[in-house]
C-alpha cells in the first residue's frame, strides 16, 4: 500500500527542497566568484561538496573561505588630538 502524502507534509517537502536548491546556488556562486587563494579546498572539491544536502553548502560558508585582509586606511594621529578635535566638532571651541 503506497502511503499518500498529506497537503502539509507535500508543502513541507517543497519548502525544504526550494532552501536546499537556494543554498546549493548561492554557495556556488560565492565560490566561483571567490577566489582560488581564499578557499580552504580546491574549488572543484568545494562545488563537489556543495551538493552533499544542507551540510555541503552550509560547511562552505562556515569554513570554505579564509578571513579577507582588510587594509587599514585610517589616518595615524595621536588619540589626545583626535579627542580634542571631535570635542571641538561636537561642541564648539572651548
Amino acid at each position: 500500500m503506497a502511503h499518500q502524502f498529506t497537503s502539509t507534509e507535500i508543502a513541507l517537502i517543497v519548502a525544504l527542497g526550494v532552501i536546499e536548491f537556494g543554498l546549493l546556488a548561492a554557495a556556488w556562486i560565492v565560490l566561483f566568484r571567490t577566489p582560488t587563494a581564499r578557499l580552504t579546498l580546491p574549488k572543484w572539491a568545494w562545488a563537489v561538496l556543495c551538493v552533499v544536502q544542507f551540510v555541503g553548502p552550509i560547511a562552505f560558508f562556515a569554513v570554505g573561505r579564509k578571513p579577507q585582509q582588510v587594509p587599514d586606511t585610517a589616518p595615524h594621529t595621536d588619540s589626545a588630538s583626535t579627542t580634542a578635535r571631535v570635542v571641538d566638532d561636537l561642541y564648539g571651541d572651548r
